[in-house]
């Protein structure tokens, strides 16, 4: 037991680092907001659920999608939470092994549609947390900004290329005059 939680943890430090730099709050934050998320719309998807119980069937299928909602975001983010559960890891090797992206666009997608059937307070609130999870992935997908160097090489043009507006070779980052307000 105590192996296979501490292999889960190495695997998901060890499949990070050979990833992109990406920084380290983003990482972590990215997969602690998504654990938050997972643990809220369980208990937000069997509120909703509840609601039958006074004959509130307007929210029962949004509930019902929280809760599938909440177990996927915590078989992808917090693998080690469903350790007795051997089919929720593979389910997690598949995901880690996407691009980043794939996460935003799964997240940012699924959390509007618990929205759209129960608009409510805890609705929002369940549904905007795993969108911003989505958020966060996506801004990881993007990447690491480029260096000053990087960008003023793609900005500054090529000499056998004719230059537009009168063949001006400056760039806005070699001349601070042009951009600094008058």
């Amino acid at each position: 037991m105590g192996d296979k939680v501490t292999n889960l943890w190495k695997r998901a430090s060890d499949e990070d680092e050979n990833r992109e730099e990406i920084p380290w709050h983003l990482k972590y934050g990215s997969r602690t907001l998504g654990t938050f998320a997972g643990i809220v719309n369980l208990f937000t998807g069997i509120w909703n659920g509840l609601g039958l119980i006074f004959l509130n069937t307007d929210c029962l299928f949004g509930g019902i999608l929280q809760l599938l909602l909440g177990i996927l975001l915590i078989a992808l983010e917090a693998p080690f939470l469903c350790v007795f559960i051997d089919y929720m890891q593979k389910v997690s090797d598949v995901a880690e092994n996407k691009p980043y992206w794939t996460r935003a666009v799964t997240y940012a997608g699924l959390s509007l549609v618990p929205l759209l059937l129960c608009f409510g307070p805890s609705t929002l609130i369940a549904s905007a947390l795993v969108f911003c999870t989505g958020l966060l992935y996506g801004l990881m997908s993007v990447g690491k900004k480029g260096s000053r160097e990087d960008m003023g090489a793609i900005a500054s043009p090529v000499d056998n290329v004719s230059q537009p507006m009168g063949g001006h070779h400056t760039t806005l980052m070699e001349d601070p005059d042009v951009w600094r307000p008058t």
